[in-house]
């Protein structure tokens, strides 16, 4: 079984952790880390090939990069195809109008993820920690040569709310991240490239497979009305080589919202379904880096 997939997965999945019982064989947080971001390379570097794109680029104001977006249903053994959509922009590393510097992406995108993710997106309304990893303890880790490092490990339950809030329900989302910084070595093609990866893998709480600890913290930061959904996600910011200096944006998700939303309203752009939404989100981003600049 994959671990980035649409369907959740018990809390018997995570790694090791000392608030954890011991009565379960667990495997141990680095190698959960290296499989984790095995699979999330191998995601990005499929794109753009296993997937469709778009014909014409997509505008996300005030952002001056046209969006790539992408599309391909998945198939899993003895499961439902999985939809995914994906975007790629290439942004100027400048800290001007319509863009930002690599060290903004950093501070926006690596740095506090989640949190900065509620900073920028006006559906998320609560990100509540629920555990973390210390990244010394997992120290580096090789990937067919690339070293990753500077590992983020945590446990998130990250709540969207929408208006109107009495016609449509909160959406919680148990989140297990996974983030991390690499250089690749240089190569025939080009210098050395640096960047970071984020993998956002989901889980679900039941009595049988989740700590005791952990259901009470997640009942009592779950809004009342809230409907647990899921999603999963890889993203990678890479500077790329060339001159002048510029920025690779990928980001790739599949979910599913719950409730009574159709599978196909989620899935349609003009209904303001997940591809506006992920096209979308580089603009928001690009508009709130630009206001943290100014207020600086």
């Amino acid at each position: 079984m994959p671990f980035i997939q649409l369907q959740p997965h018990p809390f018997t999945l995570i790694p090791s952790h000392p608030s954890l019982p011991t009565d379960l064989s667990r495997s141990e947080p680095k190698q959960f880390v290296r499989t984790a971001l095995r699979e999330a390379v191998e995601l990005l570097d499929s794109i753009p090939s296993t997937f469709t794109t778009d014909p014409k680029p997509r505008a996300s104001p005030p952002s001056q990069a046209k969006v790539n977006l992408l599309r391909r249903w998945h198939n899993l053994d003895n499961k439902k195809p999985e939809f995914w959509v994906a975007r790629q922009s290439e942004h100027v590393d400048a800290s001007t109008k319509g863009t930002a510097s690599w060290s903004e992406f950093e501070a926006g995108l690596r740095t506090d993820h989640a949190e900065h993710e509620m900073d920028y997106t006006p559906s998320v309304s609560g990100v509540e920690r629920l555990l973390e990893w210390s990244g010394q303890d997992i120290g580096e880790v090789e990937l067919d040569g690339v070293i990753y490092k500077d590992v983020v490990f945590e446990i998130n339950l990250i709540t969207h709310s929408f208006n109107p809030s009495v016609l449509i329900s909160p959406r919680s989302f148990i989140s297990l991240t996974i983030s991390a910084a690499y250089d690749s070595p240089p190569s025939q093609q080009q210098t050395s490239t640096k960047g970071f990866i984020t993998l956002q893998i989901p889980l679900r709480s039941d009595p049988s497979t989740t700590p005791y600890s952990l259901q009470q913290k997640i009942a009592s930061s779950a809004p009342q009305r809230t409907i647990f959904a899921n999603y999963a996600s890889v993203e990678r910011v890479s500077l790329l080589p060339a001159e002048p200096r510029s920025i690779e944006w990928t980001m790739a998700t599949t979910s599913d919202a719950g409730g009574s939303i159709p599978q196909w309203v989620q899935r349609n752009w003009t209904l303001g379904g997940v591809p506006r939404a992920v096209v979308a989100d580089v603009g928001l981003f690009i508009g709130w880096t630009m206001r943290r600049r100014g207020s600086s």
